[in-house]
């Protein structure tokens, strides 16, 4: 199987000129994020931003990507790639499973998605939106089985000390404190926790950096704000 993490900032190069044409800066996905539709491309001279669709990638090496030629790219006129890297996981019960780091390909087909707490197979994504990705079965409301409510315990691979820790004595679930919507003045001055980048790589911020105005602007940049307000205290 292969990384979205590993995928990113490969370069691209033309099969027909010997040329590289970019690299690559984020992966598209479909809407619920089953398959993994192209790959956003940016081109250094040019500073252009470009979509590859999958079907026009000629291969996938540990370097570089593959392609017949430059005629397979096309002007980028959308920002909306549906990434789910950075993307805070609720269940319908509200608890939090994370945020999301990491997604396993095979082919054009995603596999499992991997966050802060557990990892879990695509096919428990319900809905992916904006900022946040909703963990369930995707199908209409009905009763559960009992196979189903098996299979839903065994993907989720939460450490038992988490669970413990979010039920009280009565074994009811308290309210969490996690704060949803990022008030982006909130996090000024506070400490980063975990170093996060952005688009190829690029650093937005290094563990314990006093968070400032152009950290934040940074991440707003490279819709890392999420994952930014989660690695900071």
């Amino acid at each position: 199987m292969e990384k979205l993490s590993n995928i990113i900032s490969k370069k691209v190069i033309s099969l027909e000129s010997a040329n590289q044409v970019g690299y690559v800066v984020n992966m598209i996905f479909d809407e619920r994020v089953k398959f993994f539709t192209g790959l956003i491309i940016i081109d250094d001279e040019s500073e252009n931003s470009f979509v590859l669709k999958r079907e026009d990638i000629y291969s996938i090496g540990d370097e570089t990507i593959m392609i017949k030629s430059e005629d397979c790219l096309q002007y980028n006129i959308s920002s909306n790639s549906n990434n789910p890297v950075g993307k805070t996981v609720y269940d319908s019960n509200g608890n939090c499973l994370g945020v999301v780091c990491d997604v396993f390909l095979s082919g054009k087909v995603v596999k499992k998605l991997v966050t802060t707490f557990c990892e879990f197979p695509q096919r428990f994504v319900r809905k992916s939106g904006d900022n946040f990705l909703i963990y369930g079965i995707y199908k209409k409301e009905k009763e559960k089985t009992f196979k189903e409510k098996v299979e839903v315990a065994n993907a989720t691979t939460l450490p038992k000390a988490t669970i413990a820790q979010s039920l009280n004595n009565d074994g009811i679930k308290p309210e969490s404190p996690t704060r949803i919507f990022v008030n982006s003045n909130l996090l000024l001055n506070k400490i980063v926790t975990n170093e996060i980048l952005g688009f190829n790589n690029e650093i937005i911020a290094k563990k314990n950096d006093v968070i400032s105005q152009k950290i934040i602007n940074k991440a707003k940049a490279h819709n890392k704000l999420n994952l930014l307000n989660y690695y900071s205290k």
